[in-house]
């Protein structure tokens, strides 16, 4: 559910407080946002003049972004000159309206990374430019989120190849690759046997679902 509200959690007791599926949507300008990411003890992003929180990962979300985050080292150890990055790497989207951070469940950076330019003149280490490859784990509070600002806001990445979406419910993949400056192909995969591409590595349902036991 969305919630509006002005009260913007910062600490870990009063974010447990929100439960799991809760999202909340503050209006706030940029240099707001920046202060409370300075003060808040968890992830915070930002999008469309917002702030937005969301509740604590539930267990079967974080053991499957381990199992993605080791796929996708087994992957890119295959090619040299790729990091496979967690979920505090903040993914900076600029735009003339909004600028935009988003926190990717995991990210693929293609040799050194880009980091962003604060208003304040600093770079920022923990938050990036470049990514090629963005997952997303979809919960019941997220999918509509993922699924619309976040896709919507992460093709507007330059180096941007791959947005694949992960389903924590059942075997379900979606795969969005890039084809051309404005033209992304998009597979569904819903069998562990299936197999799909990245940078001409392949990757079975099986290997992203081991040991899984699916959230209902």
């Amino acid at each position: 559910m969305k919630i509006e509200t002005q009260k913007i959690p910062t600490t870990l007791a009063e974010l447990e407080a929100l439960g799991e599926d809760v999202m909340l949507h503050i209006p706030a300008s940029f240099e707001e946002y920046l202060e409370w990411v300075e003060k808040c003890q968890f992830t915070i992003e930002y999008f469309n003049n917002e702030i937005v929180i969301m509740g604590n990962a539930s267990y079967y979300h974080e053991k499957l972004v381990a199992e993605i985050i080791f796929c996708l080292k087994t992957v890119f150890n295959r090619i040299s000159g790729f990091s496979v990055l967690g979920s505090n790497i903040k993914i900076h989207i600029a735009d003339v309206l909004s600028p935009t951070d988003f926190n990717a469940d995991v990210s693929v950076v293609q040799g050194e990374p880009e980091f962003v330019t604060l208003p304040s003149g600093k770079k920022s280490t923990s938050t990036i430019t470049n990514p090629v490859l963005v997952v997303e784990v979809t919960s019941k509070s997220t999918i509509s989120h993922d699924f619309g600002d976040k896709l919507l806001a992460y093709k507007k990445i330059d180096s941007l190849q791959y947005a694949i979406f992960v389903s924590q419910y059942q075997p379900f993949v979606t795969v969005y690759e890039r084809k051309g400056i404005h033209h992304w192909e998009l597979r569904d995969y819903t069998r562990l046997e299936d197999s799909f591409s990245i940078m001409e590595q392949p990757l079975t349902l099986a290997e992203i679902y081991k040991d899984i036991q699916f959230e209902n």
